[in-house]
């Protein structure tokens, strides 16, 4: 077998963003590998934008209610070993490296064409996850749904969470294509929960779930009573749900859209507690309680404050712009600094639109990739601030926006997963 370094540079040579259509590829490979994604119960977790949270969330709660849980999610902040954590801890570097040779070795005699990067390491995954013995896999879709990689299980819940346009030169610039696309996760005859969606969109996913034969559960269905938000915005709130009542649930995951997510969370916990994975109201509460989710509406306790969100597509970016509009209604800052950067092939204009007419000040970086927007063309946005400036290195980007701003202030890191990635481990110290 390939030593650990070969086989990194192996999987670091294939472009991440090469995308094979079709599951037949990683079916093969699947069985060829023993169908390892047969071994335990999965719960898939589609949509565009909250689906890591609510993935965490799911999780969180399984491990509060006892049980084994994996996590399987995409992408990864700064290390890939992120991508695959049993029991909340991501895999070994020594562990990913002998289930990328397995994997590897596996492909090469069995494929007669090579799998994508996505393909590798979601069979990763699944093998990892037998071998933990996992009691239940949550996983995150990586693009799409019908096609997507993780799309080989039978689930025994299904959850879409909010859909709007993204990955456009895949999916379509048509949201109810996109929707149909996403709606494809639904497991024929079985259960399956969606977040609040446009009308045309919920269209779609009803119809979906009709065909199949599938039962649906709508959160916009379910009632939600909040107590009561912090200086942060994180929720305190009461929420009806299928089966029970849950009184003072509490999110540490900032933003009224979280709460949507939870509900998210809390509904697919209740089917797979009538699925015979036994959790309690009790681990609902602790499990959301617990709940952690780096890089996405993060905070860090600098001087000043620092906000970490990816807010890579228009719709993540209104919801930001939503929270940081509520959090300046409430003083919580008085200017805000933003450190900005988007990938090509986003809606970089769309995702500005939401996003430059809060801030007082603009520093545009280029994330660590290839398909990073050129600072000049971030800053010739028109609704862009007067005081902006262009400072490729984000690290050093970061440094201009502490510079700039007053103790009082916020700095908003954002647009581009990347980014984060590239910024965070500068400012978390343990």
């Amino acid at each position: 077998m390939a030593d650990g370094r070969s086989i990194r540079q192996r999987l670091e040579s294939i472009d991440a963003g090469r995308i094979n259509p079709g599951l037949d590829r990683i079916r093969r490979l699947l069985e060829a590998l023993g169908n390892p994604q047969l071994a335990y119960p999965t719960a898939i977790i589609g949509g565009t934008n909250g689906k890591g949270s609510v993935a965490a969330m799911l999780t969180a709660i399984g491990r509060a209610a006892g049980h084994r849980i994996g996590l399987y999610t995409s992408p990864h902040l700064t290390a890939v070993e992120e991508r695959f954590q049993v029991d909340g801890a991501p895999i070994s570097a020594s562990g990913l490296d002998a289930q990328l040779g397995v994997v590897l070795a596996v492909a090469d005699k069995q494929l007669d064409s090579p799998p994508s990067y996505f393909e590798i390491l979601t069979a990763v995954a699944f093998r990892y996850f037998a071998e933990a013995h996992v009691e239940l896999a949550v996983l995150e879709v990586g693009l799409g749904g019908r096609w997507d990689a993780t799309n080989v299980t039978r689930p025994r819940v299904a959850v879409i969470s909010s859909v709007a346009l993204d990955h456009q030169e895949y999916l379509g610039e048509d949201v109810r294509v996109i929707a149909a696309e996403k709606a494809a996760i639904i497991p024929p005859g079985g259960m399956a929960v969606t977040a609040p969606q446009g009308p045309a969109i919920l269209e779609v996913i009803r119809r979906q779930a009709e065909l199949v034969g599938a039962t649906l559960w709508e959160t916009e269905s379910f009632p939600v009573v909040v107590r009561r938000t912090d200086a942060q915005l994180r929720y305190t709130f009461d929420c009806v749900g299928q089966l029970r009542h849950y009184v003072g649930l509490e999110v540490p995951l900032p933003g009224a859209h979280q709460v949507e997510n939870a509900q998210c969370a809390i509904l697919a916990a209740e089917v797979l507690d009538r699925r015979r994975l036994r959790i309690s109201s009790d681990a609902i509460w602790a499990g959301l309680r617990s709940v952690r989710w780096p890089g996405r509406c993060e905070w860090l306790e600098e001087n000043p404050p620092i906000l970490l969100d990816a807010a890579h597509n228009p719709a993540a970016a209104q919801a930001l712009a939503s929270y940081l509009r509520e959090l300046r209604r409430r003083k919580a800052f008085d200017r805000l600094h933003l450190v900005f950067s988007t990938l090509t092939d986003k809606d970089t204009e769309g995702i500005a639109k939401a996003l430059y007419p809060l801030a007082d000040h603009i520093v545009a970086t280029r994330a660590p990739s290839k398909r990073a927007t050129p600072t000049q063309e971030l800053l010739a946005i028109g609704t862009s601030p007067s005081q902006r400036r262009a400072v490729d290195d984000p690290a050093e980007a970061l440094a201009a926006a502490r510079d700039a701003a007053a103790p009082e202030d916020l700095i908003c890191v954002c647009g581009s997963t990347y980014l984060i990635g590239a910024v965070r481990p500068l400012l978390i110290h343990a």
